[in-house]
């Protein structure tokens, strides 16, 4: 794969101007192709291959025609016979100069990946490679599992399997995240052009209500263990964003009765087998490098439901069994295990059953058109899961446009693109929890680590000592992931070695003082720096919500001043109102208002309700702006000029 997916997803970026909707994205691309190779007829099926050709996204032909039928209204392009057709000149979108700006963050983040790269078993040697991994990575930020997007992601196939190069790619997102903020930073636009490129893949999202009111989002059992901070920092920064963003749309996290009690039992399991051989897994790893404690677990278990209530994740009863809206249980099991594997909990898969039948129960029926109008869906980060509950509403209920399930990317991503700017953080901490989940061994590499270490110890090649530190340590997962990637058949003698090697070294070198000072010095500097971003992003995150809530209220006033006047129109017209008690200026103006918007409904389908979103935009851009000048902050931190 060439350059030109990173390019154009470094290109795309977040415009101030809140007039416009998603699909204008789409019209500097567009109006590259036309400009530059005029093609005769045009077609969205064209446009479409020019752009896979040139900018390398993979975007619907669907979605290019209804840019298409805009970008006519406004350029020399008419529809004559079925076709567009050009029929004067085109502006030049100069792409170009913007491509030059986005290779540098390219480059330095590809530059970086092969160095980084050196020692694993997939070191790459050249930028073609580098491009694949990357693009490999990011492909896995889609948004699959909703019909009314055309595809789960803007970036082409990738041939062959790509899981060592996500793995890596991981890895290094974790690497620059802590020692180099500007490769971060770079790496970072790159995941949100992809998020804001998703958008262009549903040409339907245009019309979406701006909010999620009245809808209620139940969380799985691994998304609350990581809001409990189990898994991680990174994990538990995602989840806390997320839940933010949802209040702020008006909609409502929850979890089912049987998800708590399934988290409260894995909590008090894990608190069990904690100081034991049993005891491993991701909250093990976790706890023992904050240095939590078995009794630490056992508290945590007893006050689940106090945690959660702290950050707005309500418990609710799990809905009783309705015959009129129950699924069929085995035939979804039987799809369930064609993509999830439950060997070593197969509890959770009944588990996952039954809140798949009760999101069923709780929507009764209801045909789902839209997530904001879904009324209740399950949040998951178990994307086998996720695809398991939309192959079964495929099978046997093609009426619904949004499963049951979906996942966690999946629903940051689109509340992101409702208000970016109220939300900076969200493209990082999604970013940062996806890679840091990356990195977790899975269960099956766990064993034969464990099983090769053990043989490794039997046979006197390691000695009881280094066998224990190869079990303990909080270095030598990280380690024995860098240098194999997860990959089990690179799970050998000389990899544990070489992990012991690294992970002895390590602790001989953190006995000295200048690196512990040294190490200290880095620390609290990062800490300086992260919380500063912290509190920049709050600052215009508080900004952007306070600008939107005053756009929302003169919107609601303008729309009640349209409705005075329509009422007065209408009385006049039909004689129940004395014009003699009406000023003949509120007369002439509803009137005219009234003509206005009954010719404008009938060519353009516009309503009251559109025309108050469109005041709404219009006074959030004005209140934006006026705040920028005042404070003298960029908003806007999506750009990469």
């Amino acid at each position: 794969m060439s350059t030109a997916t990173l390019t154009s997803l470094a290109i795309l970026k977040v415009s101030a101007d809140h007039r416009r909707d998603y699909l204008d994205y789409l019209w500097p691309f567009i109006l590259q192709v036309l400009h530059d190779h005029r093609p005769e007829p045009i077609s969205g099926h064209v446009v479409s291959n020019y752009i896979r050709e040139g900018f390398g996204l993979e975007i619907p032909d669907r979605t290019i025609n209804i840019v298409l039928k805009r970008i006519a209204r406004r350029y020399s392009i008419k529809k004559e016979h079925g076709v567009y057709r050009i029929v004067g000149d085109l502006p030049d979108p100069r792409l170009w100069q913007k491509k030059e700006r986005a290779q540098r963050h390219i480059s330095s983040v590809l530059q970086g990946l092969r160095r980084f790269s050196t020692g694993t078993i997939n070191s790459i040697d050249n930028d073609h490679d580098a491009i694949d991994a990357i693009c490999a990575f990011l492909a896995e930020f889609d948004v699959s599992c909703l019909r009314a997007y055309l595809r789960g992601t803007a970036i082409p196939s990738l041939e062959g399997r790509h899981q060592t190069d996500i793995v890596l790619v991981s890895d290094y997102v974790r690497y620059v995240q802590q020692a180099n903020p500007e490769r971060f930073d770079s790496f970072l636009i790159l995941v949100q052009g992809h998020m804001l490129a998703n958008a262009l893949l549903c040409p339907d999202l245009q019309d979406a209500p701006a909010t999620y009111r009245d809808v209620t989002f139940y969380f799985d059992t691994p998304l609350l263990v990581q809001q409990l901070g189990l898994d991680g920092k990174p994990q538990k920064d995602a989840i806390n964003a997320l839940v933010n963003l949802l209040a702020r749309l008006g909609g409502r996290a929850a979890a089912f009765a049987h998800s708590r009690d399934e988290l409260q039992r894995l909590v008090q399991r894990t608190a069990e087998y904690f100081d034991t051989p049993q005891g491993r897994g991701g909250i093990v790893f976790e706890a023992r490098r904050r240095g939590t404690t078995r009794s630490d677990l056992i508290l945590i278990a007893e006050s689940i439901d106090a945690e959660l209530e702290k950050v707005g994740i309500k418990v609710d009863s799990t809905p009783p069994y309705i015959e009129d809206y129950q699924i069929d249980e085995q035939l979804f099991e039987e799809i369930l295990e064609e993509k999830v594997r439950y060997r070593h909990n197969p509890n959770a898969k009944r588990h996952d059953t039954n809140s798949v039948r009760s999101i069923y129960a709780l929507r009764a029926n209801r045909v789902v058109r839209s997530l904001e109008r879904a009324k209740a869906i399950f949040v998951t980060s178990n994307t086998g899961f996720a695809q398991a509950a939309w192959e079964y509403d495929q099978r046997f209920e093609p009426s619904q446009k949004v499963s049951s399930v979906i996942s966690d990317f999946s629903l940051a991503n689109m509340a992101w693109l409702k208000a970016p700017m109220g939300a900076p953080q969200i493209p990082t901490t999604q970013l940062l929890a996806f890679s840091y989940a990356a990195l977790e061994p899975s269960e099956e590499f766990l064993d034969k680590y464990m099983s090769e270490i053990d043989r490794l110890e039997r046979k006197g090649e390691i000695s009881v000592t280094n066998h224990q530190l190869l079990r303990s340590s909080i270095n030598a997962i990280p380690e024995i992931m860098h240098l194999t990637l997860g990959e089990d058949r690179s799970l050998t003698k000389e990899t544990i070695v070489q992990t012991l090697e690294r992970v002895s070294s390590e602790i001989k070198q953190e006995e000295t003082d200048k690196l512990l000072n040294e190490q200290e010095a880095h620390r609290t500097t990062r800490q300086a720096l992260d919380t500063q971003k912290t509190q920049n992003a709050e600052l215009k995150s508080n900004i952007y919500w306070r600008c939107r809530g005053t756009a929302t209220k003169l919107a609601r006033s303008v729309s009640i001043a349209f409705g005075v006047l329509l009422a007065i129109s209408s009385g006049v017209g039909i004689g129940l109102l004395n014009v003699a008690w009406v000023p003949a200026w509120i007369l002439i103006c509803s009137s005219v208002l009234f003509a206005s918007l009954t010719l404008a409904n009938l060519i353009f389908g516009t309503t009251v309700s559109r025309i108050s979103e469109w005041v709404q935009a219009l006074c959030l851009t004005w209140l934006l702006k006026r705040e920028e000048n005042t404070l003298g902050v960029t908003l806007n931190e999506f750009d990469t000029e």
